[in-house]
């Protein structure tokens, strides 16, 4: 797995560059934009980056097989599947806001064994291999079991999807603020789920995920403890369903999240 490991990073820092390039020209108006549904857009953008991750990791591991948000699967001669995602956050990404990234994670016989997210806007790139640590740019990120002190104003971050009942979401954010839990909502699972991994939010739950939006950043934060109470078993299935994570000093609060979904 480490040469995927090695793979998996330089090629998504190489998507990430190119995405930036293609922003370049869809302000500059010659990429044109087509939508999916009220918040599901796709651009060319999409197809390019996602075709460039794909002809990469086919150039060095042809028999692997490959599912991403835009393009038919690629059915594998192993028992390896690399699962991603080219622009995650693309409703921001067309607006020029900066909460969007690049999401590669790889699985064997499985089970999730490598992430990677990369945050082009602030060159992050987060990666993690099963059992030998998490890291943003290389350096170590610290280990969620080792905060027990809770924060005197915890933050849950929010993601919503139209495939789900909207009432979902405001019941979250209710029960939050029961709870005096604030809430943000960045718009992409991805980046989202590497703000939990950097502290910078306490936790994150989305009501319904594909598993190209999460399975990298689940990986990352499971590495550092951070406690995946749903959306753990989507590698086994490749089904969309509910994600919750949160900070260990977070799990006497979330069962009301987890049970919104059941």
């Amino acid at each position: 797995m480490q040469e995927r490991y090695e793979l998996a990073m330089k090629v998504a820092k190489e998507a990430g560059a190119l995405a930036l390039k293609c922003l370049e020209e869809l302000k500059g108006g010659s990429i044109r934009i087509e939508s999916k549904g009220v918040l599901d857009f796709v651009t060319r953008a999409d197809r390019e980056v996602e075709q460039f991750i794909r002809q990469e990791i086919a150039r060095y591991f042809p028999q692997d097989g490959l599912l991403g948000e835009e393009l038919a699967p690629a059915q594998a001669r192993s028992e390896t599947l690399w699962v991603i995602d080219p622009i995650d956050g693309t409703a921001n990404y067309i607006r020029d806001l900066d909460h969007w990234g690049v999401s590669i994670a790889c699985l064997d016989k499985g089970r999730c064994e490598i992430g990677v997210i990369y945050d082009p806007v602030r060159d992050g790139l987060f990666h993690v291999a099963r059992k030998k640590g998490a890291f943003l740019n290389g350096q170590r990120l610290p280990d969620a079991r080792g905060a027990n002190d809770a924060p005197a104003n915890p933050v849950m971050a929010l993601g919503h999807s139209r495939r789900i009942p909207l009432s979902i979401y405001f019941d979250a954010i209710s029960r939050l603020d029961d709870m005096q839990v604030d809430h943000r909502r960045c718009g992409s699972a991805a980046i989202a789920l590497t703000q939990v991994a950097e502290g910078k939010v306490d936790g994150y739950f989305e009501g319904d995920l594909n598993p190209w939006d999460c399975l990298a950043g689940l990986l990352i934060n499971q590495e550092i403890g951070v406690l995946i109470e749903q959306g753990g078993a989507m590698c086994q299935t490749l089904q969309n369903g509910p994600v919750l994570v949160a900070h260990p000093f977070l799990k006497e609060k979330i069962g009301p999240l987890a049970a919104l979904c059941g």
